[in-house]
């Protein structure tokens, strides 16, 4: 069953045995292997539910039916938008369905540094089978559009490494329309897979319903407690209530904690919503001569990306830094050509020319939530501070994304940022140095929120154990992005889904056992 806040008429209460906050990478993932095994299961999501019929294609009504914060969500200084998907099948609905896995020497990295005793073959076959859910293959060489083309050409005379990644695209029709829902549900997210599956083996998934408390009850298990939303405001109509033996909390890296905060069970756990990495990203924009002819807003949005100065390693985890291709539609790519005024109509003017790419630097964490609780629910304190080394490396890698766009015959290359020139030539890169990162002037996207919850052995520097339990809390799980001791990888819906494959099967070892 799938029930649509709209459909409900008056309060909900429920009993169930395992109930799971948010139907994202994580969520979906437990919630269909439970439903499979044979466990009553109840699925929460606060977002609404939204059909390949339903996908408009318009970015002023998908970005606040599919994002969290109508795609607003910013840090407290402004800088930095933190995207998240908000709705049936979460971020997986609106990504741009890269598959890239967590490397291995991040594996290592939290085994050595962060106690996590990680068993590689279980990962590896929880990853197979979350790449055969979602129909993973490679990007055909013939679906890079000429936007990444570009890049891979730049980089490629200059002798770099280049890769094409692999996706969970079927019949893609190239719209370029990926990252407001797919149209012609050729995206494979888990609206199409995971949780249709898991309704037919008997879950029962609200939509509008958001979940607020989750607090363990006397003599076990677990009383939730929320609201019924309204769509688009997601302002409180009904109550909802679950009584459940289990609870998942996967609501993703910025709300999974302040729940476990709302609901009084972060006493004792100093780390929860902290530790936080953003992995911001800088659009880096190209304009090319007129008989380039880019346009940028057809076929698959991302494809292509530049290995060369990656720097993964067992001592630090993530680190160095990769460009890759990027668009979307119109709007998406007239905010990543920039300007302002008059020189932003000049830009769009040539806009069939300018080629867009985003430079991503993983972090170490250094981020920090706090909320408030009102009638729209939880309201995010998104803290977080760039180091000096991180600082180095962004501009490391705008010169060099830029070095390959000229490499490649662009006549120019910004940055993101209104205040700063565009670079006219290579004689220029090293201007790319100086970029100045002040509030205000400069702005960076983040769309992979990580580490709130950490996972450790020891609750004085995590929040849940290597089975996904909140440490002191028998029965209570997080299985998110917010688990992760460091980034995870460049992309993290593969990372995700395969931690929530390992996390349910060890959770039903557990009931077995």
């Amino acid at each position: 069953m799938i029930a649509q806040g709209a459909e409900l008429r008056a309060p909900v209460a429920r009993r169930t045995h395992t109930l799971v906050v948010g139907s994202g990478a994580g969520g979906a993932v437990v919630a269909h292997a439970l439903a499979t095994a044979g466990v009553e299961t109840v699925v929460a999501e606060e977002g609404g539910w939204f059909r390949a019929r339903d996908m408009s294609q318009r970015d002023d009504e998908m970005l606040p039916a599919l994002y969290r914060g109508r795609a607003q969500q910013l840090t407290r200084d402004g800088m930095i938008n933190v995207l998240q998907g908000s709705c049936f099948g979460g971020s997986t609905v609106i990504n741009s369905a890269d598959c890239e896995p967590t490397p291995e020497p991040v594996y290592e990295h939290w085994r050595r540094h962060h106690g996590l005793a990680l068993d590689a073959a279980e990962l590896r076959e929880s990853q197979a089978r979350v790449e055969s859910m979602l129909g993973v293959v490679p990007i055909d060489a013939t679906q890079v559009n000429r936007n990444n083309g570009l890049l891979l050409e730049g980089a490629r005379r200059l002798g770099w490494k280049t890769q094409v990644f692999a996706h969970n695209r079927a019949g893609c029709t190239g719209s370029g329309y990926c990252l407001i829902g797919c149209a012609y549900d050729a995206k494979q997210g888990a609206h199409l897979n995971y949780l249709p599956r898991a309704v037919e083996a008997g879950a029962d998934v609200y939509t509008d319903v958001r979940i607020e408390r989750v607090v363990p009850r006397g003599g076990g298990g677990f009383l939730a407690s929320g609201a019924v939303v309204s769509r688009g405001a997601r302002s409180a109509r009904l109550p909802f209530e679950v009584q459940a033996e289990r609870a998942v909390l996967a609501a993703g890296a910025v709300h999974s904690p302040a729940i476990l905060d709302a609901s009084g069970v972060g006493r004792g756990l100093p780390a929860l919503g902290r530790n936080v990495s953003l992995q911001p990203q800088m659009s880096v924009a190209a304009l090319f001569p007129e008989s380039v002819d880019v346009v940028a807003w057809r076929g698959i949005p991302q494809s292509a990306y530049c290995t060369e100065f990656d720097d993964h390693t067992a001592e630090h985890g993530l680190g160095g830094f990769r460009f890759e291709g990027i668009s979307g539609g119109m709007s998406q790519v007239a905010s990543g050509l920039g300007g302002f005024g008059a020189a932003h109509k000049e830009t769009m003017a040539r806009a069939r020319h300018g080629a867009l790419a985003l430079l991503l630097v993983p972090d170490a964490p250094s981020g920090s939530l706090r909320w408030t609780r009102g009638e729209r629910g939880f309201a995010p304190r998104i803290d977080y501070r760039m180091r000096e080394e991180w600082v180095a490396r962004l501009r490391r890698g705008l010169r060099a994304a830029a070095q390959a766009y000229f490499a490649a015959g662009a006549r120019e290359v910004r940055f993101g940022s209104e205040v700063f020139e565009p670079l006219r030539g290579e004689a220029e890169l090293d201007r790319a140095l100086a970029f100045p990162i002040r509030t205000g002037v400069t702005h960076f996207l983040s769309a992979h929120v990580q580490g709130s919850c950490r996972m450790g052995a020891d609750p004085r520097g995590s929040v849940v154990d290597l089975d996904h339990q909140v440490h002191g809390v028998p029965g209570l799980y997080v299985v998110d992005a917010s688990v992760f001791p460091t980034s995870a990888s460049a992309h993290t819906m593969i990372p995700v889904m395969t931690f929530a494959d390992r996390a349910v099967r060890r959770m039903l070892a557990r009931s077995a056992g």
